[in-house]
């Protein structure tokens, strides 16, 4: 999962080279929140604005990231918390691994969702510097 920080790039990395090792499929998934709208805006204007600005930011990502292109990947941008769209995803796909930015962890210390999230968890976490 990626929050298209400063830190994504380093997860990125370090997802793509497990998966290559293990000849692995990438899910790269990035759950983001609809803001809030503005008078007279349509919500699927503004959700359709912020998936294509995530896909056009993971693009430019991909750029910099040369193991990335040696490894299949599929790029999911959803609407959701992220608990709750890394729970759907594993129990839809055959997920064997959960990378995050350490700093997403840390963020959701305090966060009950993530707290109740992590009970439930049945694979391993990594957790990127």
């Amino acid at each position: 999962m990626i929050d298209l920080s400063i830190n994504t790039e380093k997860v990125l990395k370090w997802a793509a080279e497990d998966a290559l090792d293990h000849k692995a499929n990438l899910l790269i998934l990035y759950p983001y929140r609809l803001k809030f709208q503005r008078y007279g805006e349509e919500r699927p204007m503004v959700k359709k604005q912020l998936e294509a600005e995530a896909i056009e930011h993971f693009e430019k990502l991909k750029l910099s990231i040369n193991i990335l292109k040696k490894v299949p990947h599929t790029f999911m941008a959803e609407v959701g918390f992220e608990t709750d769209r890394l729970e759907v995803h594993m129990q839809n796909a055959d997920i064997c691994l959960i990378v995050l930015s350490k700093d997403v962890a840390i963020a959701g210390v305090n966060d009950n969702d993530w707290n109740t999230f992590i009970k439930r968890v049945t694979i391993p976490i990594v957790l990127v510097p």
